[in-house]
């Protein structure tokens, strides 16, 4: 016994030995140790440039804020294609015309949209400039544009000049600092000491009590029954976890994503929120009527900012939380245990995108989404209670109030109404008569209250879907080019993949032949293994009749092009029928709980990697850096104003919702500008707008010495003309 305790200490004295030399190796400082830091400048999210012409270069003058050792630089450049053979030279001079760095790229290993950097080795001196030139050759690419203050991260003061003339915007150009640096060998390998500080517990343990008893006392900790029993649920909380990590990171904290639909949404929101009903522009003194959009979803994000005292941007992304959340608690209550592998749906780079804008498609795929699991229901049983067809008729009427598409759920409803007719025919069973019945019931009262809203929206508006949506001229070829595209992105988005290259390099005529070989591997996997009647052969009906009704009205309509906010609601919808299909093959298989493990790790780390890249700090977030924008644009501007030839950020239309935006054309005289903007106390316009008016001479004799006198009162340094319009 003494003996054995005597082996024991040695044993543990000899780990831990091994245990002080690997720490003393880990703490020594590794030689000539340097540290590369990313500096990159903040871009803005829209599409504004700053061109590249080919043959004229693009000078950029940095004049250094301190000593700094450059080890390159960062550039993001869009408008590039792989087929250009053309190429970019990068060059820097000192003030002595020293070259400092010549570096040319060929413009076809330019991915466009992302940063890739041009090495460099060489010394900025404080307070000294240097000169940074581009110039293209059989190419022309576009610099993005930064945020206003969005160069202050870089380490010099940045002028972008083309042809001799000042741009006025700073452009998406970083820089890598390179400096010596005391690095320890723990420090260059990731978690070595955790690890060896680990690896000497363990070790000791099984001194102590012995490697074979300890291995076995770990294998009788219950993780796999636990896992079995609570692994679904946990994963589905940890995937709206990182779904709202992501959107409030993405959305808010480092971005805003805003459209012009998006815009009207938010307005419509905030006149709601005070009381305003349909009348978007009704806190700017109008009688007007929101109805280019239904009301389903601005009503949604002023219910949020009611019960949160939020600012409406921010209660739309909440809402977005919400309805993902309800969407995994959907699947979770329909699928039961394989609940988890449903809610895979949401990491599609589709829905992501969705979800970062404030766009109605998500509650329309969650009523969506509801209405096919109700309709399976209904279908597949013999008999159901009047409750399921309430449920019916109440979620159709959410996929109305959401997206005016959404109507095209009861033609799906009238073709299943059909098939039981003619089934009714052969077997005379009166509970398909009665099934039949009660769809149709619920198809008149839900769509009849569809209509219904639309006649309301003729009446008050004069068209039923708000604008008029007959066709103007389109390019047909690129249309169908479009259409090919958007489907190949649809397909590699479930994966969360980008398509590849190599598809991707394809002419339009043989991608055709990728999508139909596709989409015919798919059609053959679907009819050898789905039958009637069941959840995943609804789901599937749906987001087929969805993509064929779409594509075919967008040919005899005019609206964007095609892309993945017009399919991703029918792909999400494709996507859990599939999978309903593929999990009798796969589930109990060797490898599959491996799966789920991996993408639950992969999940976590997802969401680590946000709060390791500072994506959740709100100190001067992208949301309060935008909005102090807008404030500055604003300050002169009364309220209950409108803005004539409007320049200011189209985002911000919400955020001031007593403003409108006005013209006015050589036909209109004081009295008819009055007449038409009727509900604003002040007509707001630039002085250089104004000064060009007057020089064109175009203009009613009453409006352009309306002007003079607003150009005469105009105060020192004041930018816009403040003209009385009218007393409200």
């Amino acid at each position: 016994m003494i003996r054995q305790n005597i082996r024991k200490a040695v044993y543990i004295g000899g780990i831990l030995l091994l245990l002080a030399a690997a720490m003393a190796v880990l703490n020594h400082t590794a030689q000539n140790g340097r540290r590369t830091t990313e500096a990159l400048p903040e871009i803005v999210d829209q599409p504004v440039y700053v061109t590249c012409e080919e043959g004229e270069p693009l000078e950029v003058s940095l004049k250094a804020k301190e000593d700094v050792s450059v080890g390159g630089f960062w550039l993001l450049l869009v408008n590039l294609s792989q087929e250009s053979s053309g190429t970019v030279r990068v060059a820097v001079t000192d003030k002595a015309s020293n070259l400092l760095m010549n570096q040319t790229i060929p413009a076809q290993t330019i991915t466009p949209g992302k940063w890739f950097l041009v090495s460099a080795d060489f010394q900025m001196a404080q307070g000294e400039e240097y000169l940074l030139s581009v110039l293209a050759d059989g190419s022309e690419p576009y610099f993005m544009q930064t945020l206003e203050g969005g160069l202050e991260e870089l380490p010099f003061e940045e002028l972008v000049s083309k042809k001799g003339e000042p741009v006025g915007c700073g452009i998406s150009l970083g820089v890598n600092l390179v400096e010596d640096t005391a690095v320890t060998y723990g420090e260059i390998l990731y978690y070595s000491r955790p690890v060896c500080v680990l690896a000497a517990l363990l070790g000791i343990l099984g001194v102590l009590f012995g490697f074979e008893r300890l291995w076995n006392g770990l294998r009788r900790i219950p993780f796999s029954a636990f896992f079995r029993r609570y692994g679904s649920d946990l994963f589905l909380i940890l995937l709206f976890a990182a779904v709202c990590v992501s959107i409030y990171s993405r959305a808010y904290v480092q971005g805003i994503y805003i459209s012009s639909d998006s815009a009207g949404y938010l307005r419509e929101a905030v006149n709601l929120a005070e009381g305003n009903g349909f009348g978007y522009d009704r806190m700017a003194g109008y009688d007007s009527w929101f109805a280019n959009w239904p009301i389903g979803y601005p009503a949604m994000i002023a219910l949020v900012m009611l019960v949160t005292k939020t600012n409406a941007y921010l209660a739309s992304k909440i809402l977005t939380m919400i309805l993902a959340g309800v969407i995994l608690l959907l699947l979770r209550l329909c699928f039961q245990k394989d609940g988890w592998i449903y809610g895979l749906c949401l990491t599609n780079i589709g829905f992501l995108n969705l979800a970062y804008y404030t766009w109605s498609e998500i509650p329309f795929m969650l009523f969506m989404l509801g209405f096919a699991l109700v309709l399976a229901r209904i279908l597949k049983e013999e008999e159901s209670p009047g409750k399921w067809y309430v449920l019916l008729g109440a979620l159709g009427l959410g996929c109305f109030l959401t997206r005016y598409f959404g109507i095209y759920v009861w033609m799906v409803t009238g073709g299943y109404i059909l098939y039981l007719l003619v089934g009714y025919r052969k077997s005379r069973d009166k509970k398909v008569i009665k099934k039949a019945a009660g769809l149709t019931l619920t198809a008149f009262i839900s769509g009849g209250l569809s209509m219904g809203y639309l006649l309301m929206n003729k009446v008050m508006n004069g068209m039923a879907s708000g604008v008029s949506r007959t066709m103007w001229w389109d390019d047909y070829e690129k249309l169908t080019n479009d259409l090919i595209e958007s489907l190949l992105t649809e397909f590699f988005n479930i994966f969360s993949l980008q398509i590849p290259n190599l598809i991707e390099e394809f002419p339009f005529h043989i991608k055709l032949f990728v999508l139909v070989g596709l989409y015919i591997g798919l059609l053959w996997f679907i009819v050898r293994n789905c039958k009637h009647f069941t959840r995943e052969s609804v789901l599937l009906t749906m987001a087929a009749a969805y993509y064929v009704i779409f594509i075919g009205i967008r040919y005899v309509s005019s609206m964007d092009t095609f892309y993945f906010r017009f399919f991703e609601p029918a792909s999400f919808l494709f996507c859990i029928g599939i999978l309903g299909l593929l999990l009798p093959y796969v589930r109990g298989k060797k490898g599959f709980h491996f799966f789920a493990g991996a993408v639950s790790l992969l999940v976590v780390l997802a969401v680590w990697s946000v709060f390791e890249n500072g994506g959740m700090k709100r100190t001067g977030g992208y949301y309060s850096q935008i909005t102090a924008q807008w404030e500055d644009a604003y300050e002169e501007i009364p309220e209950r104003s409108v803005v004539i030839f409007n320049d200011i950020d189209f985002r911000s239309s919400y955020y001031r919702p007593d403003v409108v935006e006005g013209t006015i054309t050589p036909a209109d005289t004081i009295e008819t500008v009055k007449e038409t903007y009727y509900g604003s106390r002040y007509l707001c316009i630039r002085a250089e707008f104004a000064e060009v008016m007057l020089e064109s001479g175009e203009y009613d004799v009453s409006v352009s010495e309306w002007l003079e006198e607003g150009m005469e009162k105009l105060e020192e340094g004041k930018s816009f003309l403040l003209l009385p319009l009218n007393e409200v």
